[in-house]
């Protein structure tokens, strides 16, 4: 019988990482599935979704509890039954500043849409070297979503904040 499970691990970026963790996944003959590995300021972040055969998963935690220099957790995941219908990718740009992600997040929460992936940056403008703020988002209902309602609101909140958006089918 195999198993989902969730693999976070964060410490001190350097070199090897990645490959020393994926070496073990490897080794205890687990699948990776989904991952997202980022450098956060000086440290390496992981989150990694496996699939593994369940007799495996003792052995993978206690060789990865090995890895002094990192941080690591294992989560075992529960089945997800709802699939989201109307999955919309949301783009957000504009001049950085605060309460970006809690505005557009929060406004989503009232509307009970779900938001499956978020992904934040901060870049300098070419020109002028004005920090630029940007997040996409994965966004889906379990129910319809009125996206001309949805876009007219986002518009609204958009200009308040000083950033544009972008709504499309995902």
């Amino acid at each position: 019988m195999r198993k989902k499970i969730i693999i976070s691990a964060n410490g001190q970026d350097k070199q090897g990482i990645v490959s020393e963790i994926s070496s073990l996944i490897n080794f205890h003959k687990a699948n990776i599935e989904t991952s997202r590995m980022i450098k956060l300021g000086s440290n390496f972040t992981m989150l990694i979704l496996i699939d593994i055969d369940i007799k495996k998963i003792k052995n993978l935690t206690k060789d990865l509890g090995k890895i002094s220099h990192l941080k690591i957790n294992i989560t075992e995941t529960k089945e997800q039954i709802t699939e989201h219908k109307n999955k919309l990718h949301l783009h957000i740009n504009g001049a950085d500043n605060e309460g970006i992600v809690y505005s557009f997040t929060n406004y989503l929460l009232d509307l009970n849409i779900n938001i499956e992936e978020v992904n934040t940056i901060i870049k300098n403008a070419p020109m002028s070297a004005t920090p630029l703020f940007m997040m996409d988002l994965i966004i889906g209902s379990k129910h319809e979503i009125n996206e001309i309602e949805l876009k007219q609101e986002l518009i609204k909140i958009s200009e308040k904040l000083g950033v544009e958006t972008i709504l499309k089918k995902y």
